[in-house]
């Protein structure tokens, strides 16, 4: 093993009387890759062999030494910074292969004893399997969705028009951070066209799944309950950033529809999807009464099930529409009742009879996903619970040994690798929840989860396609954390609803939102904030009180600028 060293004041003095190089090795403790580095590289006998011969080793914490780690951190950590008796650094970057790392400490060695010049030493390649997140991946991500954009019909891409909500949710969260010009040309063209054109039914309500042809005709005439509670969420949410009435009124629309043709009423839950019926959809409203309506799906998937609530749950406070967040809460506990077994996650579909199939990793994301939105929106701690024993299963079932987020089967090798589009948005999802629910929980451990799972993918993005969008979602969730909201305040107490309703209602692309009653003495010291007579919504931007507010409208406004110095932060 390397005798590793502590930082001393005379240490360089050391290094330059001994005539030998130092080697510093930046660390954190939270770290996998660091670990991954001193066992795999650092535990190389080569390693080893040059250091012994010739360095002095020293493995700093950044905690313990910040000044160094502000002075010669290379963009993350571990950091591997080479240093002659002067303190000028010879070499440095994150991390590095053993064949390389050894070559290097042996010319460095070679320098500080004069046997050879600073210059002669070779380049210090970054080997990391897979390299830190940066803000650089935001603007990649952006450039790549306007690359990919249709603009002359909207849309993304030259063939088949699918809707892609997913790349709708970037390019609204960016222009509403930005204003870029081009991105709203993307959502005004894009979504203008699908309500307009024949992917939308005029008649009924709700959007088809796809268009065969690139200008928006020709629709394959199949509804599924994913593409209509996505688009629902994305036009609300467009509507509001766009300050559009005609937006909202899709959306309003989209709600109502899937409510009328989606919903069971025995089941209490929402069919997967309209079975495809050219003749049917053809025919207006009078001849449409006339004949039978397009067969229903007899499935009940979890996935699908959870965004449709989440949508209805957007819209239930966006289009002051209660009744419809009172459905949405009774299909969420329909549908944990039917498909959660505590302590292994949720299955995924239902049958009208019983459990089917053990649920993947999208069915835990989604189902975690909607479960927050709950808490947020109707502050029903019933749903507190079931988030706890979601994430738990997440973290022991869910995560391989490259701290990948991957279906069960996959982490033990029992099952197919899923495409690298379908990986890269699953985790992106995943990664999302643990952000957001580490600031609802106070549980930091599932950020480093998070953290984790979409460092697996920064080589990878750039060729994932529209799945690239998610990505850059959770990205930009990771680098500027949520504004999160704190109502302290009595459930039964009015002023507390309008304070809760108000952080619900404004539109912000990342929020979490939670009361907290005046007698929870632990979380309430947990979060820094006292517990007052009168209900007080606070604003926090990571650990800083960005705002405390005790009306709904100095609220609303406290909202939109503490998120734009989030956005600086």
């Amino acid at each position: 093993m390397i005798p590793w060293q502590d930082w001393t004041d005379d240490l360089l003095d050391r290094a330059w009387n001994e005539r030998r190089p130092v080697l510093l090795f930046l660390v954190a403790d939270w770290c996998r890759h660091c670990d991954d580095m001193e066992q795999q590289v650092l535990g190389d006998e080569r390693v080893q062999r040059a250091v012994r011969e010739g360095c002095i080793p020293v493995k700093v914490d950044r905690r313990r030494h910040p000044h160094l780690d502000a002075l010669y951190n290379q963009g993350g950590w571990p950091s591997t910074v080479i240093l002659d008796g002067h303190g000028r650094v010879l070499a440095a970057s994150t991390y590095i292969d053993a064949p390389h790392l050894a070559a290097l400490v042996s010319q460095a060695g070679a320098v500080c004893r004069g046997e050879a010049r600073p210059d002669e030493i070779g380049p210090l390649r970054d080997a990391r399997p897979v390299g830190l997140l940066g803000h650089d991946i935001l603007p990649a991500v952006e450039r790549s969705l306007l690359d990919d954009f249709d603009e002359r019909h909207g849309g993304f891409g030259r063939g088949q028009k699918f809707p892609h909500p997913e790349a709708l949710d970037f390019a609204i969260l960016r222009h509403a951070e930005r204003r870029n010009p081009r991105l709203l040309e993307v959502l005004e063209k894009t979504l203008s066209a699908m309500a307009a054109g024949p992917l939308h039914d005029d008649v009924d309500g709700g959007f088809f799944r796809c268009c065969e042809r690139r200008d928006w005709s020709a629709p394959q005439t199949e509804k599924t309950l994913e593409t209509n509670a996505d688009l629902l969420r994305n036009y609300l949410e467009a509507g509001q950033v766009l300050q559009r009435q005609d937006l909202l009124r899709v959306g309003e629309r989209t709600a109502a529809a899937m409510l009328r043709d989606f919903l069971d009423p025995v089941q209490h839950l929402f069919h997967s999807g309209l079975a495809p019926d050219d003749g049917y959809y053809t025919l207006p409203a009078a001849g449409r009464r006339t004949r039978r309506t397009p067969a229903r799906s007899q499935r009940f998937l979890a996935d699908g099930n959870a965004r449709a609530v989440i949508a209805l749950l957007k819209a239930g406070a966006t289009l002051g529409r209660p009744e419809w967040t009172g459905t949405a809460v009774d299909v969420a506990r329909t549908l944990l009742a039917r498909l959660l077994r505590p302590g292994r996650g949720m299955h995924h579909a239902w049958d009208g009879q019983q459990r089917q199939l053990a649920g993947g990793l999208r069915d835990q994301v989604e189902t975690a996903r909607m479960l927050l939105a709950l808490l947020q929106y109707t502050d029903d701690r019933r749903f507190l619970e079931p988030l706890e024993d979601l994430l738990d299963v997440l973290a022991a079932r869910h995560v391989d040994e490259r701290g990948e987020l991957v279906d069960a089967s996959e982490r033990t090798r029992a099952g197919a690798a899923r495409p690298l589009e379908q990986r890269l948005a699953h985790g992106a999802a995943a990664a999302e929840v643990l952000l957001r629910a580490a600031l609802y929980l106070g549980r930091p451990a599932l950020v480093e989860l998070a953290r984790a799972a979409l460092e697996c993918h920064v080589d990878d993005f750039r060729r994932a396609g529209y799945a690239m969008a998610a990505y850059g979602r959770a990205v930009a969730l990771l680098l500027h954390p949520p504004l999160h909201v704190v109502v302290v305040g009595t459930s039964d107490d009015p002023r507390t609803r309008s304070l809760l309703a108000a952080s619900s209602a404004t539109y912000l692309p990342s929020r979490v939102v939670q009361r907290v009653d005046p007698d929870e003495a632990e979380t309430l010291a947990r979060l820094g904030v006292p517990a007052r007579t009168r209900p007080t919504a606070y604003l926090f931007l990571a650990h800083d009180c960005a705002g405390r507010h005790i009306e709904p409208v100095t609220l609303r406004a406290g909202l939109q600028a503490a998120n734009l110095r989030r956005l600086r932060t």
